[in-house]
């Protein structure tokens, strides 16, 4: 007898009483709808959508097989300014 065994049958009758709780604990957080308007914009927020954008946009570039930084002259790079506009204008940034 191994010293697992002896711990499982201790562990089973704990286990639907943490499951009601996690359940509990998930719908709590769903129950209301999020409050957007009491959320007011820092200073750094086209820093952190710039930010977030770049990452977006890596992650596309490696899921394609592409590199993160083409050269001006290859189609990706094309392909990574069209990717990056359209996470910018998602985010609500227009071109300058």
């Amino acid at each position: 007898m191994t010293g697992t065994d002896t711990a499982s049958p201790r562990l089973l009758p704990a286990l639907p009483g943490l499951a009601v709780l996690s359940a509990m604990a998930l719908l709590t957080g769903c129950s209301s709808p999020p409050a957007y308007r009491e959320w007011t914009a820092s200073p750094d927020v086209p820093t952190v959508a710039y930010d977030e954008c770049t990452e977006q946009v890596d992650t596309a570039m490696r899921l394609r097989g592409y590199p993160l930084r083409p050269l001006p002259e290859t189609p990706q790079f094309g392909y990574r300014k069209e990717i990056f506009a359209q996470c910018m204008r998602r985010k609500g940034y227009t071109t300058e």
